[in-house]
């Protein structure tokens, strides 16, 4: 109840667009029965102006429930519009944590898939069960006005269709929907996983593997949504079962106690509204599954809160103090124990260990992507908590591993849309990475459109082109994490040497690549949550 209640909380203003659907659909149901019934009645009697009645209750009918239909995939749409927005902007405050933690296939998945099923809410369940209800209250109390016993016949095989078996169905398919969504989560990752790590699979000759729990994983799936299919079966074959049985029992009423005939033809049709209902419990339960995902993430609090008050220019020095630290997911698993750190004005500093041993934590935590669970990071001499998330962040240029390239031009990509950024600027640091001929010989230069479906650059020149990004505007402290793990020496070569000559901020590289040291002034190695200096010869 309390989910259906914010359902309708969440659609707001627009739920008096939902409100106008719904008395469309009344006036649909009963003028669509009036016909019919006017055009039975005239097999048995002579009616005056009988066309002129047939055409006025077809046409309000039609208009009728047409206007049910479009105001209610009004609404919807428009709710799903506004539910995509709040998602949007509950990322971007979640961020970066939040997409550090969670696959970008489950983003998608919660962004398209999970926000389309809770159409079938607004355009397909709201309506349709209150104007069910309705109409069967009506009709039963008709019946029961004309002959009792067809009212009590009514009653009891709208309640079967209309409540009985659609509740059964929902216990029914409860458990079967949330398998079938785990499993579809689960066929998205994998499916994600053979695009963007192909050759990651390719490299360590993982790719018949990984094949062979796709085909079990979608094997899995298949079978979940045969099962769910076989179980709408049977709830359908028991609605018309009942829907005959009703029937016979209704005419069987009519011909002992001598009925007019035209409440038995009649009857049948008043069946279409509670069908709707009963026809529900397939569709709404994947729905309102998504409806809980979506609302989970609204409700999410972010890992870091702004609550810093002070603006900041620039990164002049930072450090930790006896920091602890575990992510979140892994509570017990500390990362970081009492670890300490300090890093002066302009150095080039070198982080080595082994992997997972939480290099990339610790630039995370300077730059309050989340917070220690216990010590301090320090930020020029205070603790980094007192600054604006924003100003922070806006001194500190991070360039990650994996390089992140947008379906867009060339300039957007280095930008990304800053338009104080002029293309004199990009077109110096182009020339830094040595990048600038590769982009000229583009008949469009920078307005060339590039994605990740578009490969015109080379694995190395799109790490070049990470790090332009980051060169290109000003900051105070430049973090690269593992920027050289995946190219080659000649590509390695070329961005450190453009980092040693053109950045004379602070640079903190964190690698497992000795080659990449020669860069750094000091070495720190990260050994069972404790920071060693190393010492080079």
């Amino acid at each position: 109840m309390k989910l259906l209640t914010r359902l309708l909380k969440t659609a707001g203003h627009l739920n008096g667009i939902l409100l106008a659907s719904i008395l469309m659909g009344l006036i649909a149901t009963f003028f669509q029965i009036g016909l019919l019934w006017q055009g039975f009645n005239a097999l048995f009697q002579q009616i005056s102006g009988l066309w002129l009645w047939i055409i006025g209750l077809a046409l309000i009918a039609g208009f009728a429930r047409f206007a049910e239909q479009y105001l209610g995939h009004l609404a919807a749409f428009k709710i799903l519009a506004n539910m995509r927005n709040m998602v949007y902007q509950k990322i971007l405050k979640l961020a970066p944590a939040k997409l550090d933690e969670t696959r970008s296939s489950d983003i998608l998945k919660l962004l398209a898939q999970d926000i389309d099923q809770i159409e079938v809410f607004y355009a397909h369940t709201l309506a349709p069960v209150i104007v069910g209800f309705l109409t069967s209250v009506i009709f039963v109390v008709l019946f029961w006005l004309e002959q009792p016993f067809l009212g009590v016949i009514a009653l009891i095989s709208y309640l079967l269709i209309g409540a009985v078996f659609p509740i059964l169905s929902q216990r029914n398919l409860t458990g079967l929907t949330d398998d079938l969504n785990q499993t579809d989560l689960k066929e998205q990752r994998l499916m994600a996983d053979s695009i963007n790590g192909k050759s990651e699979l390719q490299q360590y000759q993982a790719v018949e593997s990984h094949l062979n729990q796709l085909n079990a994983t979608s094997k899995k799936y298949w079978q979940l949504n045969r099962s769910r299919s076989t179980g709408q079966v049977r709830n359908a074959l028991l609605m018309q079962l009942t829907m005959v049985i009703s029937l016979a029992l209704f005419i069987a009423v009519v011909a002992l106690t001598n009925t007019p005939l035209v409440w038995a033809l009649v009857f049948p049709f008043t069946f279409s509204r509670v069908l709707d209902l009963g026809n529900l419990p397939g569709s709404l339960a994947g729905g309102l599954l998504a409806a809980k995902h979506v609302f989970q993430l609204l409700d999410e609090k972010p890992v870091v809160e702004d609550t810093g008050t002070q603006a900041i220019d620039n990164v002049e020095n930072f450090g930790l103090k006896d920091v602890t630290f575990a992510y979140p997911e892994r509570s017990d698993d500390q990362i970081l124990q009492k670890t300490n750190l300090e890093v002066k004005p302009g150095e080039r500093i070198g982080l080595i260990g082994p992997s997972g041993a939480g290099k990339s934590t610790i630039m995370k935590l300077v730059m309050r992507w989340y917070e220690a669970q216990s010590g301090i990071v320090e930020v020029n001499e205070n603790d980094a908590k007192q600054y604006q998330l924003a100003s922070l962040r806006q001194t500190i240029s991070y360039v990650p591993q994996t390089a992140q390239i947008f379906d867009a031009s060339i300039r957007e990509n280095i930008t990304l849309r800053d338009k104080n950024i002029t293309d004199e600027q990009i077109w110096q640091v182009l020339d830094w990475l040595d990048l600038s001929s590769t982009i000229k010989a583009f008949g469009d230069e920078l307005s060339t459109k590039i994605s990740k479906e578009i490969p015109l650059l080379s694995a190395g020149e799109i790490q070049r082109l990470e790090l332009a990004r980051a060169l290109v505007r000003k900051s105070s402290l430049l973090i690269l994490d593992e920027p050289t793990s995946n190219l080659d020496v000649v590509n390695e070569a070329l961005i450190l040497r453009t980092v040693k000559q053109h950045y004379q901020g602070t640079v903190v590289l964190v690698t497992h690549r000795h080659s990449s040291l020669a860069l750094c002034q000091r070495i720190l190695e990260l050994k069972n949550g404790k920071l060693i200096e190393v010492t080079t010869e």
